[in-house]
């Protein structure tokens, strides 16, 4: 039976690839933040392969704990790198650094590099970065990786998805471990809930207008993992290899990036 770690899974794109592969062969490990619904969806779908993690993945000591916990499985299989969100106003988490680039990025980052060896001990490992669209927005501001300069939540996510691919790309080169990331599509999620007033609302109204189902975003996902897509350092979209951003291809800033990512975890290591 094959180990898959799913972060984000309580709800959206993740909890969709839940219900999916749960009468698959594979021990399932949700992580997420919220422990009464992270129970609640134990209860419903009520499967022995179903287990559920608590974890605030946007704070860089409770992700430490969490590899900690993973690190007890003989291997994982797939590792899912879903969990992330949009914040209107600039927010800390508790050891400082901005939330969207903690929970979007270096979640994704220090995550995956602390299960490399549970990873290598599977015969045929895989991971799913979720990035989006998105990333073709905005350039990167190294001097400003936590967005203090003139603040805009979509600015900073937009970054973060950006930060997603060059992640994926750096990764692919320097572990022998497939590593692949998907644009899900806009998706009828909780995303944006987190926050207040007017930007929840625009961000509700579009997503009743123009928003695919959960079921819809996580079919590159499913794709990859029940055809069992060989290529690595790929970008997919609708199931499909597509070319993301020509800053995403760009071997010296994601050297950068790989750098200055490490340097945030290098103390929770």
């Amino acid at each position: 039976m094959k180990n898959i770690v799913i972060t984000g899974a309580t709800n959206g794109i993740g909890l969709s690839v839940v219900r999916q592969l749960i009468n698959k062969n594979f021990q399932i490990y949700i992580i997420g933040k919220n422990k009464e619904k992270g129970n609640k969806i134990i209860n419903e779908l009520n499967k022995t392969n179903l287990n559920y993690i608590n974890c605030d993945l946007s704070e860089l000591s409770e992700v430490k704990h969490l590899i900690s916990e993973l690190k007890k499985l003989k291997k994982i299989d797939i590792l899912i790198n879903n969990a992330g969100a949009i914040f209107s106003k600039r927010v800390l988490n508790s050891e400082k650094i901005e939330k969207t680039f903690a929970l979007n990025h270096l979640s994704y980052f220090y995550l995956t590099l602390g299960l490399i060896d549970n990873l290598e001990l599977s015969e045929n490992p895989m991971i799913i970065n979720v990035a989006s669209q998105a990333h073709k927005r905005f350039k990167l501001d190294l001097n400003d990786i936590e967005n203090k300069k003139f603040y805009s939540g979509w600015k900073s996510y937009c970054r973060s998805k950006l930060l997603n691919i060059l992640f994926t790309y750096e990764f692919s080169k320097r572990y022998n471990i497939r590593c692949n990331c998907i644009h899900p599509g806009f998706v009828n999620t909780n995303f944006g809930n987190n926050n207040i007033s007017l930007f929840r609302f625009v961000i509700n109204i579009l997503k009743n207008i123009i928003a695919v189902s959960p079921e819809k975003g996580s079919e590159s996902i499913i794709h990859l993992i029940m055809n069992d897509i060989k290529v690595s350092g790929k970008y997919f979209v609708k199931s499909k290899e597509q070319i993301s951003s020509k800053l995403s291809y760009d071997e010296d800033l994601a050297k950068q990036v790989w750098e200055l990512s490490y340097k945030y975890i290098q103390k929770h290591l």
